[in-house]
């Protein structure tokens, strides 16, 4: 990564940050975008370059709006629940996380919950991983409806599921066990 590209993905992790303590403070629905930048020490239309709108700080791939690329996420089709379990442990472990980003990972889980334009923009989110990873699933020879019922079972029952559950519980254990147990129950459907 560029010393450009850490600068900006050091400014987005700021207004991530920034964000989530007014909300936390004021409430989602009472900070403006306007608010959010200054706090942040951006200009409203660094803002909207980076995240497009409020709903956007839940959405935005860090990495994608600074032209870099992610941390390697390697999913393999013939072992989902390795791939989610090893994606969710590296972004919940402090030594694989970028220096520039301070905040806990899914630290705005409660306005997800809470606010219902957050939640379809999350699940508007979600739907488009659920596709390429359907195109993913179909690229390796799997018929297309049990593509696309397996990437949504993976996206939104599996990963939404527990993440969600994780949040309502307080966060006391790690999420890979929520992860393990949500899997575990695929297992256990009728």
């Amino acid at each position: 990564m560029t010393l450009r590209q850490r600068t900006r993905l050091a400014a987005v992790h700021q207004i991530l940050d920034t964000a989530m303590d007014l909300f936390d403070e004021r409430g989602y629905t009472d900070v403006t975008v306007e608010q959010i930048a200054t706090a942040a020490g951006v200009s409203p239309r660094t803002f909207y370059r980076y995240f497009g709108s409020k709903e956007g700080l839940f959405t935005t791939d860090p990495y994608a709006v600074i032209g870099a690329e992610p941390p390697e996420y390697h999913i393999d089709p013939a072992d989902l629940p390795g791939s989610l379990l090893r994606m969710v442990a590296a972004i919940a472990d402090p030594a694989q996380r970028d220096a520039a980003q301070s905040g806990e990972p899914w630290r705005g889980m409660r306005y997800v919950l809470e606010e219902p334009a957050v939640r379809a923009a999350v699940y508007a989110a979600l739907d488009e991983h659920s596709r390429r990873l359907t195109d993913l699933l179909r690229a390796g020879e799997m018929p297309a409806a049990r593509a696309r019922v397996t990437a949504r079972t993976y996206w939104f029952g599996v990963y939404f599921g527990a993440l969600e559950q994780w949040h309502l519980d307080g966060r006391k254990r790690p999420l890979t066990e929520y992860l393990e147990e949500s899997l575990a129950a695929l297992h256990h459907l009728p």
